[in-house]
């Protein structure tokens, strides 16, 4: 198209100047004239077809841009909701965890007092019961002391 326009200026301006330099010959200036006249009309018909067609391809890009810019901001909010929903999970999760590492701390406290208690337990047990093996035999060396010892007969 560009082409064809150039090339019609071309000609329009070498009759144009043809015309110029040769006043003499009136038949082929008014030729010259004739055929830059009817080559304006098509030159400028053949502009107004490149901006329309110019005008359409841009609209095209335009619906499309805006289709695409429709598409990116709906992504964007679904993101920003995906986030929002993420956020949101791992704040419940936090003070989850927060709840079971203090309940976790409180059942091991729990459950390391038992096991002193237990142990305090057995250790008085088994000291109760030394105790009462060690007065059993303190009773029985009384008793022997009282039966065959008192009877000293020398």
């Amino acid at each position: 198209m560009l082409k064809k326009i150039l090339l019609s200026c071309v000609l329009a301006s070498a009759f144009a100047f043809a015309a110029e330099v040769a006043p003499a010959a009136a038949p082929a200036e008014g030729a010259a004239e004739t055929a830059v006249e009817n080559a304006a009309p098509s030159v400028e018909n053949e502009l107004k077809e490149e901006i329309a067609v110019r005008d359409s391809v841009m609209a095209a890009q335009s619906e499309s841009c805006s289709a695409d810019k429709d598409s990116l901001r709906k992504a964007l909010e679904v993101e920003q909701a995906k986030s929002a929903n993420w956020e949101q999970s791992y704040e419940t999760i936090k003070k989850d965890n927060a709840l079971c590492a203090q309940a976790l701390s409180v059942s091991i406290g729990v459950n390391e007092k038992k096991k002193e208690q237990t142990q305090e337990d057995k250790l008085q047990a088994s000291s109760m019961a030394a105790g009462a093996f060690l007065g059993g035999i303190g009773a029985g060396m009384l008793i022997f002391y009282l039966i065959f010892g008192t009877g000293d007969s020398k």
